[in-house]
């Protein structure tokens, strides 16, 4: 029961890097504000999460109790002004809270875990897990809570859930613990950063195409993405024991970039052709984030403070590849618009419709293409054909412009994708450069 708490708080703190993903286009029209500032309702969480991690495990290296119930009540609060909140200020201050307590919830239920469990070892590895569960089921959670109630409803259900894991601490004894921490393992450390800014394509970018760019449901889309979270928990708990963690956590790095590159290289739009790549991404993540985590933390006097490093570092990769991949998805859109423009005029153009009806409605579509790029959305045909006859004529220019603009959003994801699959696969690097320190049997 314990252990089922402090995993429900774990997952709430770290689903909430991502549950808003398929919420950002609702958030969007609420406020006004442009793409790139409601991005900040992502960005903040992490940064704040990032930089907070290692101060909140040193606070709750001394005080676990009071860090994880202090921490609880400030995530409950925060999400009650976030659902609540009347200005897109004010919402991402309260993520900024938010990431406050969900620092020292995170942080702290690994010693809970351990007093828990008896053992540092199965600690660390149900901290992991949760941990892996709740950052990648929080775009689908998102998504279905989005469409269902509302994006508000996304932080409103957490409050209650929030406050529930208090009930962890009744009757719960701590042993206090006075070990150094020492430094933290940084080839581990960085190798975390790196697969986790990779990671953002799927959790992020994925999402974000399923919903703007193919016009799905955002809980149709928390559906498919399911795909990751279910193959991680499968490829983590069936890994074959024969292999070493460091041969997991190579084969973990090279199933993720394989998964991303495939993403980059789908041939058409449609969510069949991301199934494949989501198997790879899954995979992998199952192998490696689990591995890297408790290479970092596992059997490390102090765990809360080598936590804290994991948690900071996987979370600094996240912004990371929001900084870095933001961008290139931005620029690859606007390039690939005109390149679907042009096409689209020869469509109009090549038509059987009437010449005059070809006009208009190439004006009609160049009018829409505008209003979305001023608006901050990828276009879409639909309006353009409301008043128009439901004739064979009709029909098949819409579906071939339709096609047009699928192409286009599709191609211009494929940069992004790419890039990430290069984040991802550097976290080799580290892990191979300097496997062990000089006159030491672990790695650093």
């Amino acid at each position: 029961m314990r252990s089922g708490l402090l995993g429900l708080a774990i997952g709430l703190a770290l689903a909430d890097s991502s549950v808003v993903t398929l919420a950002l286009p609702e958030i969007l029209g609420r406020f006004d504000v442009d793409v790139t500032t409601v991005a900040w309702v992502l960005t903040s969480y992490n940064l704040a999460l990032a930089l907070l991690a290692v101060p909140a495990a040193y606070v709750a290296r001394r005080r676990p109790r009071s860090a994880f119930a202090a921490g609880a009540v400030v995530f409950a609060g925060a999400s009650l002004v976030c659902g609540l909140a009347p200005s897109f200020e004010l919402l991402v201050a309260g993520r900024c809270v938010q990431a406050v307590g969900g620092a020292f919830v995170v942080v702290a239920a690994l010693d809970l875990l351990a007093a828990t469990t008896g053992s540092d070892v199965r600690a660390a590895h149900l901290w992991v897990l949760a941990g892996v569960l709740g950052a990648s089921l929080g775009p689908a959670a998102g998504g279905i809570l989005t469409e269902a109630l509302g994006w508000e409803s996304i932080f409103l259900v957490q409050v209650p859930l929030a406050l529930l894991t208090l009930a962890v601490l009744r009757g719960l004894a701590i042993e206090r613990r006075t070990a150094r921490a020492g430094r933290p393992r940084l080839t581990a450390n960085a190798a975390l950063l790196l697969l986790s800014g990779g990671l953002v394509a799927a959790l992020f970018l994925l999402v974000l195409l399923l919903v703007d760019g193919w016009a799905m449901s955002p809980a149709a889309a928390g559906v498919v993405v399911t795909v990751i979270p279910l193959v991680a928990i499968v490829a983590g708990r069936f890994a074959p024991r024969s292999l070493t963690v460091g041969m997991r956590i190579a084969t973990g790095v090279v199933l993720v970039a394989g998964g991303l590159a495939c993403l980059a290289f789908m041939p058409r739009a449609g969510w069949v052709w991301t199934l494949a790549p989501q198997l790879l991404v899954g995979a992998g993540l199952g192998l490696t984030l689990g591995s890297l985590t408790e290479r970092a933390v596992a059997g490390r006097p102090a765990q809360v403070v080598h936590g804290g490093w994991t948690i900071a570092a996987r979370h600094a990769g996240v912004v990371l590849g929001l900084l870095l991949l933001a961008p290139v998805l931005t620029e690859a859109l606007e390039t690939n618009r005109e390149r679907a423009v042009r096409a689209g005029a020869a469509e109009v153009l090549d038509s059987r419709i009437p010449p005059l009806d070809k006009l208009r409605l190439a004006q009609d579509v160049l009018d829409e293409v505008e209003r979305a790029r001023d608006d901050g959305k990828l276009p879409t045909v639909a309006a353009v054909f409301e008043d128009r006859p439901d004739d064979e004529e009709y029909r098949s220019l819409r579906a071939g412009l339709e096609d047009q603009l699928d192409r286009a959003v599709t191609d211009a994801f494929s940069r992004p994708f790419l890039l990430a699959a290069v984040l991802a696969l550097a976290a080799l690097v580290p892990m191979a450069l300097v496997p062990f320190a000089p006159g030491r049997s672990e790695p650093l």
